[in-house]
């Protein structure tokens, strides 16, 4: 450029310069495809609701090295409080780039939305990869005259029984509000702070019976068990009937673990996470390390998780009243 005059010369050279530089910043904003080979380029943040020490951070701590394999390194960070809504409100709120993502225990979502009316929309929320179905199990005290669920069925619809749950407005509390309304069961339910505190109030004879997960297995020697809510028979209790097997149309509210991503993360960086995952899940080594803590892996993608969170709107919708009450 000569005496203050722009040749063409000029003009391109420094005009592709100007789009160079307007490139690499649209790259930087980009979290979609432009930048899809440099993801994972940091940690990911890995939320955890629930106490350390607890079936959610410990199934989390067994898959974690097999992510960290897959090249997805993560650090657990500990958000307590309120059920999960504390938890999912900071994923609601998190960067929408892929480095925040939470292990959810649905339908605790949902009831957190629906019932507590928590700051965040479920159904906004990008699921990534579930692996382990908690489903739900009635039981008795081993000395207790009932031995089947149609015994259970004929003693609950001609006088009131206590049932122990294991959390009012909670999962297993909106399960047997389903049970007792579509069986016309005379149900008292009894609440507590868990699992533990369910299976002491039945032993102490507080109750007549209770509900619990999958990893109430470890009391076989003192109950029995009488039925299980679940598409298929639970591999904690493979000898147990479930609702269908024993003819009765009871939607199943498992408990099912997954990892949760918030909303309006890329797609791309969603599927290379999910790839990950299924890789991670399906390890022989890892299935085995996850049986020992009572959790048999069964992988669920990112559409049936989705599908799975707009039924459990529907339920808790429709027992509402009850759960709130």
């Amino acid at each position: 450029m000569t005496h203050g005059i722009l040749t063409r010369r000029d003009f391109l050279a420094q005009g592709g310069k100007a789009a160079f530089g307007l490139a690499l910043g649209a790259a930087a904003g980009l979290p979609g495809s432009a930048r899809a080979q440099a993801y994972p380029s940091q940690n990911i943040e890995w939320i955890i609701y629930q106490s350390p020490g607890g079936l959610i951070d410990t199934s989390t701590r067994t898959l974690q090295p097999y992510l960290e394999a897959q090249g997805f390194n993560t650090v657990l960070k500990y958000v307590r409080g309120a059920s999960g809504r504390i938890a999912r409100t900071e994923l609601y709120k998190a960067k929408p780039d892929g480095y925040t993502i939470m292990t959810e225990a649905s339908p605790e979502e949902v009831l957190g939305e629906v019932i507590y009316k928590a700051d965040y929309k479920v159904a906004e929320f990008e699921p990534v990869y579930g692996w382990f179905i908690n489903a739900f199990n009635l039981y008795v005290q081993k000395a207790s005259e009932i031995k089947t669920f149609k015994q259970l069925l004929e003693t609950a619809q001609k006088k009131r029984m206590t049932v122990a749950t294991i959390g009012k407005g909670g999962p297993s509390h909106l399960q047997l509000a389903i049970l007792k309304s579509r069986l016309k069961m005379n149900l008292e339910f009894v609440h507590f702070a868990g699992g533990t505190p369910a299976y002491t109030a039945l032993a102490g004879g507080h109750v007549d019976l209770a509900i619990g997960g999958s990893s109430s297995v470890r009391y076989s020697d003192t109950v029995n068990f009488v039925g299980v809510f679940r598409n298929g028979r639970d591999p904690a209790l493979p000898d147990v009937p479930t609702m269908a097997e024993l003819g009765h149309a009871i939607p199943p509210i498992n408990e099912v673990i997954y990892a949760n991503a918030g909303p309006k993360v890329p797609a791309d960086r969603l599927q290379k996470l999910a790839a990950a995952f299924d890789k991670a899940v399906r390890n022989p080594e890892h299935i085995e390390k996850q049986k020992k803590l009572g959790v048999f892996p069964t992988p669920m993608t990112a559409a049936e998780l989705k599908k799975m969170v707009g039924d459990m709107y529907t339920l808790v919708n429709e027992h509402r009243s009850e759960l709130e009450g």
